[in-house]
């Protein structure tokens, strides 16, 4: 479940996070903060575990009127052509909205994004990481 206002930028594998194989987007990230007036925030390795990790609520920058806490990602369903993402958007730990979103493997590309850019991009960094652990 990371937060919804979290920017995944690269790879993070150097952070130390307790069960890294269960973190919500498949490893850790370094990212910049959504959160109007705050995207050039320096986010230090503790910040980083809550925009990794969603419900945020010790996070300063967070906006008290948000429309979620947090995200999730789930494989539900996967062929030689196609992979389909299932994405929860949670507040106050319930389900609020989900979706399904597809990405085309033989070309790389997402026939069915999401609309918005960071909820994307985090979809993008799960992915990611689910394929770099799958065997060859």
């Amino acid at each position: 479940m990371a937060c919804p206002f979290f920017m995944p930028t690269e790879r993070a594998d150097d952070i130390a996070f307790p069960h890294p194989s269960r973190l919500p987007l498949g490893s850790s990230w370094r990212g910049r903060c959504l959160v109007s007036g705050h995207e050039h925030a320096a986010l230090s390795s503790v910040e980083l575990e809550s925009c990794n990790l969603g419900y945020a609520k010790s996070c300063p920058r967070l906006p008290k009127d948000r429309a979620c806490d947090a995200v999730r990602f789930a494989v539900v369903n996967e062929s030689r052509q196609s992979i389909s993402l299932q994405f929860v958007l949670e507040k106050a730990y319930l389900p609020i909205s989900h979706g399904t979103l597809a990405y085309d493997q033989p070309s790389k590309n997402w026939t069915l994004p999401h609309p918005h850019p960071g909820i994307q991009k985090k979809a993008e960094c799960f992915l990611k990481s689910y394929l770099d652990k799958k065997p060859t």
